[in-house]
């Protein structure tokens, strides 16, 4: 019997025992332009992974990306008289759009970006038509939407070179071929832009931007009647619409700047402040916070507070109850974040 104990029985430490580890893998992808249906015309970027995964607000397969194709959630154009939204730029009415892709087109395309990425086609997901799963009585995404960066190499030409992730923002670029874009300008911490999306891609330094908005190559203003167009996308001219200012966009650009450069961006120092005045409020800390709320630029201030709250609440700090009437004027009831307290020493 020992004998058989010695060659049957393991010694091996039960899982249990075992030091629990993850790893993180770094997949490779592309950033292609697209349009998301959803009430509105959404412009977005689909992001094409060498796994055969596609975001497109949700992560799914191929076979899924084919569905959402079909269903029209992903669509390939925009009707004349509809609007197009950009985040975080602005809304636009166009007309006479010429579109690339069908439906089919863009599926194909999709597919030979996960080829390139992944020749051989190895190891691609399949979710088998559901791209969630149950964690104890919850129902959760089987993948979560990634949030990539763009990259670049410091030294292309090293054995070895650094990979330095950065963050993308669209705007409008009047190229040197008399056209309008829109593009992808990436930001690094070092001061080093590039701006994408174009038949070329264009390279500065942080400090050139000014001048480029100043002449009105980079722009966020569309004039009526401009021709704008997305590259593996399609064009159209402008109806009606408008965007962000100008001001406030740099404002944001500046922000992530001094964020990859470790510096705290301006709605966090706005949260930060705000968490402070609630535990101990006073007339200098609400002063503080209307600076910090004031610095942030105007077409982000919905984000220094929750979902639901926006920035309510620390508007109604700043500016007292004219922030609790508009709050009933827009939604119809009753103000919900009355309970914030007022300066102990006022």
């Amino acid at each position: 019997m020992k004998l058989f104990d010695k060659i049957f029985k393991s010694n091996k430490t039960e899982p249990a025992d075992l030091t629990t580890i993850t790893r993180t893998e770094v997949l490779e992808g592309f950033s292609i332009p697209g349009v998301i249906h959803n009430m509105q015309y959404h412009f977005t970027d689909l992001q094409v992974y060498s796994d055969g995964l596609i975001s497109c607000w949700e992560m799914v397969d191929l076979s899924m990306f084919k569905d959402k194709l079909n269903k029209g959630w992903v669509v390939t154009s925009i009707p004349d008289g509809e609007a197009i939204s950009i985040f975080s730029l602005g809304h636009w009415n166009i007309e006479q759009g010429e579109w690339q892709h069908t439906k089919e087109t863009l599926y194909d395309y999709v597919y030979s970006l996960v080829k390139k990425l992944n020749p051989i086609l190895e190891n691609l997901h399949n979710y088998n038509g559901n791209n969630s799963k149950m964690v104890g009585k919850a129902n959760v995404a089987k993948h979560f939407m990634p949030t990539p960066k763009p990259y670049h190499f410091d030294d292309p030409n090293s054995l070895f070179p650094n990979r330095i992730n950065g963050e993308k923002f669209h705007f409008f670029y009047r190229n040197d071929d008399n056209k309008t874009y829109l593009a992808e300008l990436s930001i690094y911490k070092n001061g080093h832009i590039e701006v994408t999306n174009l038949p070329a891609k264009k390279t500065y330094k942080f400090e050139e931007l000014e001048k480029l908005t100043e002449n009105g190559t980079l722009t966020t203003d569309l004039k009526i009647g401009e021709t704008v167009t997305i590259l593996n996308l399609g064009s159209f001219n402008v109806v009606s619409g408008s965007g962000v200012d100008i001001k406030f966009k740099m404002n944001e650009l500046t922000d992530k700047f001094n964020e990859l450069n470790g510096k705290e961006n301006s709605i966090a120092k706005c949260a930060r402040i705000f968490d402070e005045y609630k535990q101990n409020p006073t007339k200098k800390l609400r002063d503080e916070l209307k600076d910090a709320y004031e610095a942030v630029p105007e077409h982000q201030r919905i984000f220094v507070g929750t979902m639901d709250t926006k920035d309510y609440e620390v508007r109604q700090v700043i500016y007292g109850d004219i922030v609790k009437k508009e709050w009933e004027e827009d939604y119809g009831y009753e103000y919900p974040y009355d309970d914030l307290p007022k300066p102990t020493d006022e």
